[in-house]
């Protein structure tokens, strides 16, 4: 009798183990892959952007794509629509640019660009723009800061249709805990003494990008270590801090001493912590 009982207990529990086996395989085949993030729409939505300015005027081009709450430097930070209001006409189409360089969050709704811009007008000017993009809710894509740096190589001109380097997506992010995190992160470094830039090249990222007005484009953080070095870091605590819904990628704008202009970088998630992949001064009496 204790044998047969043994028996039927080993036949029930290899019974269970086939049945979870099925039911495990059952859920791995039907369950959808997960989507892949990719920057590809915040490129998309620059090079139109830019194709549009192309034909149509600089200006008609940031007034159809800028977000309601969009800011730029003029030479304080304003509302895009206030700045915009003060052009006249659809502007000239002698201002061409490219992206370069783009990073998405994790949540897919929140974006950059960077890369070189050429205004071909009386006076040339040259340098790298920069432009953080966010995912509307009527699944646009619209921006909400736009600046540039006459940083001293732009670079060569970029294919409308190059493959781009991209910020690989961060793994995880903290939710709408990033917003108050980066202002403590933020606030930290620049009150920090007697040298917040040694605390900032702390946090650069190994593959983070760094412009600089008058200065080469710094890739990788020797080089942006040795740029912060000399350039300074910014002098306020931030003015605007935006990041995604994943809370993996933020964006930040603060002021320079002096009214010298002011700093754009972004922070991202990465093991735990955060580090700073995107770092750009903007000098005084720059914008739109």
């Amino acid at each position: 009798m204790r044998a047969l009982w043994r028996a039927c207990l080993v036949h029930g529990l290899a019974g269970m183990r086939a049945l979870f086996l099925a039911v495990a395989l059952a859920a791995c085949v039907s369950a959808p892959p997960a989507p892949r993030v990719s920057a590809d729409p915040v490129i998309a939505a620059e090079r139109a952007f830019a194709a549009e300015a192309a034909q149509r005027g600089w200006a008609a081009a940031f007034r159809a794509w800028h977000a309601p709450d969009a800011m730029v430097l003029s030479p304080a930070p304003m509302s895009a629509a206030d700045s915009l209001a003060r052009v006249e006409g659809d502007g000239e189409t002698t201002l061409d640019w490219r992206p370069a360089y783009a990073g998405m969050a994790l949540s897919g709704d929140f974006g950059f660009t960077t890369g070189p811009f050429l205004f071909r007008g009386q006076d040339r000017i040259a340098g790298h723009y920069f432009t953080v993009w966010r995912k509307q809710t009527d699944g646009t894509w619209k921006w909400i800061f736009d600046a540039g740096t006459p940083v001293a190589d732009p670079g060569p001109a970029i294919a409308a249709d190059a493959s781009l380097p991209i910020l690989p997506v961060a793994d995880e992010g903290v939710g709408d805990a990033a917003a108050d995190a980066i202002r403590d992160l933020e606030t930290h470094i620049h009150r920090a003494r007697p040298d917040p830039a040694g605390r900032l090249r702390g946090r650069l990222a190994e593959d983070v990008r760094l412009n600089r007005p008058g200065r080469a484009p710094a890739i990788g953080r020797e080089a942006a270590d040795a740029a912060v070095a000399t350039t300074g870091i910014g002098s306020s605590e931030p003015l605007w801090v935006e990041a995604s819904a994943a809370g993996d990628l933020a964006f930040v704008l603060g002021a320079m001493p002096d009214d010298a202009g002011h700093y754009a970088r972004i922070w991202q998630r990465r093991d735990g912590d955060w580090v700073i992949v995107f770092d750009e001064i903007v000098p005084g009496g720059s914008g739109n």
